[in-house]
């Protein structure tokens, strides 16, 4: 990939928007930026936490194993998210799985090297910045146990199809709209519920006039849908 390109990606990543000039070009020769096809894993637990990544586009699951061996999807992540964050927190190996659920563009760059892009930065914007966006994504995965926890399926699935609309949806004139959509059996192992009850669901959401769906797009008809 080109380095004006791969410069260009930096430049427009938000959570970088506070650095300056000269930290950008040093970022862009310390980072290196790779595609990443459906289904490929970036890391596997136990394995050294020593990278930080930044994508740009596509989207990544990240989910950790249970003693008991089953999979329990933490959260679906979006362009403009950071993932690997445990490096930053002083952990030394990764306790989570990071998978590509839709083909991504991903910058990373050695967890040293990024600890001293942020030490250079004497305002401290981006490492405000960064801590704040990693306070938001604890919640975020905290807001999603619970609710694996609390809630039945048919909540689940609608708490997390709302979830989704909001984080990669795109408002519009009819309602609100998202590409492409997720198959049910993804929906189902992020929302730990069988595959068949997220159909049933689907269906009468889509008979209550509450939404529209395809492989390639998810449409929200009734806006008030998302606030219920």
């Amino acid at each position: 990939m080109p380095e004006q390109t791969k410069l260009w990606y930096l430049q427009n990543f938000n959570l970088l928007e506070g650095m300056k000039p000269e930290m950008m070009e040093e970022m862009n020769e310390k980072t290196k930026m790779t595609r990443s096809g459906k289904k490929e894993i970036i890391y596997f637990p136990e394995e050294p936490s020593d990278t930080i990544y930044f994508l740009k586009e596509g989207k990544i699951k990240i989910s950790r194993v249970t003693e008991d061996g089953r999979s329990m999807t933490l959260q679906l992540l979006g362009p403009g998210e950071i993932f690997g964050e445990s490096a930053l927190l002083g952990q030394d190996i990764h306790e989570n799985i990071a998978e590509v659920v839709e083909d991504a563009l991903i910058c990373s760059i050695n967890r040293d090297m990024f600890q001293e892009l942020l030490a250079s930065n004497p305002a401290l914007t981006l490492t405000l910045s960064i801590n704040k966006f990693i306070g938001f994504r604890l919640r975020k995965i905290e807001s999603h146990i619970e609710d694996l926890v609390f809630k039945n399926a048919r909540e689940r699935i609608e708490s997390f199809l709302k979830r989704y609309v909001k984080t990669f949806g795109k408002k519009m004139i009819d309602g609100w709209r998202v590409r492409p959509f997720l198959t049910h059996q993804e929906i189902a192992e992020l929302t730990a519920t069988a595959r068949q009850t997220v159909n049933t669901i689907l269906n009468e959401l889509v008979q209550q006039k509450k939404i529209t769906y395809s492989r390639r797009v998810f449409h929200v008809k009734d806006s008030a849908w998302l606030t219920d």
